[in-house]
């Protein structure tokens, strides 16, 4: 038999279970999720309930050009998600690090998006109309903050100068291998 002040004590940390998962209810709503707009940086959003479309979804937009659709999770490692297109399944994110972005938007996706802790990944979409839904396991836990973006498939200043750079070691390599051939 249980005692009284087992009871109790159970009672109280039902409770502070219960009164800790309103609060995160109420935190993950207190957040603005948003969906990404072209080349404006991250934007975040939430899954709720697990294998539920998160509270944006779904992202509706054009595309003129290709772009890529980026996503990474970013507060308590575990989680995955799955996005889809019009119903289709287009990216489950994987564990890497990704490539860091030549200027820093976010305090908190940055980061997130360079950590192999974190689930995140990539595609590239090309052009024409889009509706994605986003939809996330819980794995991590519930309520699960994630970041999404959306950016122009134009290379960046930082890749442009890596090609740059490997192309004039190409051209000195070059010179050098003939002006030894020379003598």
């Amino acid at each position: 038999m249980e005692t009284k002040m087992k009871r109790e004590t159970k009672w109280m940390c039902w409770k502070i279970f219960m009164i800790s998962a309103v609060l995160c209810l109420q935190a993950s709503f207190a957040f603005a999720v948003s969906a990404p707009t072209l080349d404006a940086g991250w934007a975040l959003d939430d899954v709720v309930f697990a294998f539920t479309d998160s509270l944006a979804s779904p992202y509706v937009f054009s595309l003129a050009d290709p772009a890529f659709f980026r996503i990474t999770d970013c507060c308590v490692p575990g989680d995955q998600y799955l996005v889809s297109s019009s119903g289709t399944l287009i990216l489950t994110t994987p564990f890497f690090a990704g490539t860091p972005f030549a200027v820093a938007t976010d305090p908190i996706a940055d980061p997130a998006w360079a950590s192999s802790s974190f689930q995140h990944g990539e595609i590239l979409l090309g052009a024409g109309s889009y509706s994605l839904t986003v939809q996330g396991d819980g794995a991590g836990g519930l309520p699960a903050g994630f970041f999404t973006r959306l950016d122009s498939s134009v290379p960046e200043p930082a890749s442009l100068l890596l090609l740059g750079s490997g192309l004039a070691g190409l051209g000195l390599w070059g010179r050098k291998r003939r002006s030894g051939e020379q003598a």
